[in-house]
């Protein structure tokens, strides 16, 4: 498999990236959703390393923040040094300004919600009980409840441009069966 992307598709290295970052995603929304919620799944992890507060699992959950982040940032830099292999020759003139601006978007939300969400952990002066502690933001610059306002929007437009971005691979997968999927498995 070609280190690069080219005529085949994607390389690996952009391969990977990506599937760690939606593997990332994947456990950073499960965590995220379960500080508040704290069903059966995460309880024995917050029995274990936070004295049964769920509220601990922010801890993880800003330090997944952190590698999606990083993960954001090697992308981009991945991306300007080795390029994008052409766009697939099944897909439309109208179906790549889509992926051009679904990617985009994806793009900027994976700076956006990591960012507005340590920006709650270490600039709203919030609150949590980590343990047998409690974590304070360290400084009070923003408003927390306008950083969650604009961290919860940038969710659901992750989810919306992921629906985008799924849906026009699968159309092209399932109905069109030209194989698009292939490039970046």
């Amino acid at each position: 498999m070609p280190f690069r992307p080219g005529e085949h598709g994607y390389g690996t290295v952009t391969k990977v990236l990506h599937w760690l970052t939606f593997v990332a995603l994947v456990v950073q929304f499960v965590v995220g959703y379960a500080i508040d919620r704290f069903d059966d799944l995460l309880e024995p992890v917050a029995n274990r390393f936070f004295a049964g507060e769920a509220e601990g699992l922010v801890l993880v959950h800003a330090g997944l923040g952190v590698v999606i982040l990083a993960l954001a940032i090697i992308r981009l830099v991945w991306r300007r040094v080795a390029g994008l292999p052409p766009w697939a020759p099944t897909l439309s003139e109208g179906e790549r300004r889509l992926a051009h601006a679904t990617e985009t978007i994806l793009y900027g939300l994976l700076f956006l919600v990591p960012l507005s969400g340590l920006g709650l952990f270490f600039l709203s002066g919030e609150e949590w009980d980590v343990g047998s502690s409690t974590w304070r933001a360290p400084w009070e610059w923003f408003d927390d409840d306008a950083l969650l306002s604009v961290h919860i929007v940038g969710h659901v437009l992750v989810f919306v441009a992921f629906a985008v971005h799924v849906g026009l691979v699968s159309k092209h997968q399932f109905v069109d069966r030209d194989g698009l999927l292939r490039r970046m498995l």
